[in-house]
């Protein structure tokens, strides 16, 4: 039997890191011997840091290479206002990061060449004003999108086609007012998702039954929703953490919690509403609830 010592073990390891930085080091990228890009390596993996490509109608070309990037970051001194036909092709990477590229506008088969790998997908911090239907359609295996500080006024039934496996959704700071129900019958994996600083107003936003069973944690702050009602909470089974801050609420229907489908719910935020009056009753008894300032109500099962 072959004894492995703790100096050998490190040994492997350190050989190992090397051969992984050596690889990097022949990293092929944007094109080949792209000087605006950076490659390193932390603990075998493959981060790539493009910058300073100016204004740009589009992204530049990539090379052919069959290995695998941890991370792809693209920015600081870039602007891109279009992302076009496969962009990347070529590459391969977990996450892609294309924040604050002043990006407007995503063609509909922008992902295509690059959905095979990612898990995780950055546009925060851009111009877009809307997304083609099915542009995520190949993104099988993504399991975090960012959308956040853009510049979308709707969601359509069809926008997250392909994002059966998506955990993560961020949609805060845009200028969303309008959503089709029927949008969230795309991500049936969802267990995040955040709306705040939105324009959502009173019955604006629905959760049909058997839509978004995995959501545990749902963020609506600061819009205009004005009411918490059973067609946001009836269709929620799995939530636990429910951010209601800033939303104008002057009451709680009475029986807007007693349905059974919300047994598991831990925390509301209500704080910064007008409400003035809360009654026990409308939680059923189910739960022990702890008032706080400012409208927060803590349920911890008993």
């Amino acid at each position: 039997m072959r004894v492995v010592t703790s100096g050998h073990l490190l040994m492997t390891t350190w050989l190992l890191w090397l051969q992984a930085w050596r690889e990097a080091g022949a990293q092929m990228v944007c094109p080949e011997n792209e000087s605006r890009c950076e490659v390193s390596v932390d603990r075998r993996d493959i981060l790539l840091k493009c910058t300073g490509y100016g204004t740009l109608a589009q992204l530049p070309s990539a090379c052919t290479d069959t290995r695998i990037i941890a991370i792809l970051i693209i920015g600081q001194g870039t602007t891109v206002s279009r992302l076009q036909h496969r962009i990347l092709e070529g590459l391969q990477m977990r996450k892609l990061q294309l924040a604050g590229l002043g990006i407007v506008s995503v063609s509909v088969s922008a992902f295509e060449a690059i959905s095979s790998q990612l898990e995780f997908l950055h546009l925060q911090d851009n111009h877009i004003e809307s997304l083609p239907l099915g542009v995520f359609r190949t993104l099988f295996n993504l399991r975090e999108l960012e959308l956040h500080n853009n510049r979308l006024t709707q969601l359509t039934d069809g926008m997250f086609t392909g994002l059966t496996n998506l955990h993560y959704l961020t949609l805060n700071k845009n200028r969303i007012s309008a959503v089709d129900s029927n949008t969230w019958r795309a991500l049936p994996s969802l267990v995040t998702l955040v709306l705040d600083d939105n324009l959502l107003s009173e019955g604006g936003l629905v959760f049909p039954n058997g839509t978004l069973n995995d959501l545990q944690e749902l963020r609506v702050e600061r819009n205009r929703l004005g009411a918490i009602t059973d067609d946001i909470i009836s269709g929620l089974p799995s939530l636990r953490r429910l951010y209601f801050r800033s939303n104008g609420v002057e009451s709680l229907p009475g029986n807007v919690f007693l349905n059974s489908s919300v047994g598991v719910l831990e925390l509301i935020d209500l704080s910064a509403n007008n409400i003035t009056q809360l009654n026990l009753a409308s939680f059923n008894g189910k739960c022990t609830i702890q008032i706080h300032s400012s409208a927060l109500i803590d349920r911890k099962t008993n």
